[in-house]
C-alpha cells in the first residue's frame, strides 16, 4: 500500500528499526567539534542504530518472523541451549 504525501509516495508497510523482544531503538546524539580553544564551533546530530537481525523463530509450533537485535539473539540462544542441556541430564 502506498501513500502520496508532499508529492512524494511512501510505503507504508515500512517497519521501523526496533527489536521487538527489547523494544531497543536508535541513540541520538550531537557530535561537538572544538574550534579555536573551548569554542564551539557547530553541532552535527548523530543517530546509533541497533544492529537488528531478521530470524525466523518457532513459538508453540507456529514459525513467526521478527526483528531482533543481536544482544537479544544471542540470550535466545543461551537459553535455548541450556534448557536443551537440562533436559538431556
Amino acid at each position: 500500500m502506498f501513500a502520496k504525501s508532499s508529492g512524494r509516495w511512501f510505503n507504508l508497510k515500512v517497519m521501523s528499526r526496533v527489536c521487538e523482544i527489547c523494544e531497543k531503538r536508535y541513540l541520538k546524539g550531537n557530535l561537538v567539534p572544538r574550534g579555536i580553544g573551548k569554542r564551539v564551533t557547530r553541532r552535527t546530530i548523530t543517530k546509533q542504530q541497533p544492529n537488528l537481525r531478521v530470524k525466523r523463530i518457532e513459538i508453540n509450533g507456529n514459525t513467526a518472523t521478527i526483528r531482533l537485535c543481536a544482544s537479544c539473539l544471542k540470550r535466545l540462544k543461551f537459553e535455548s541451549k541450556k534448557t536443551q542441556e537440562a533436559s538431556q541430564e
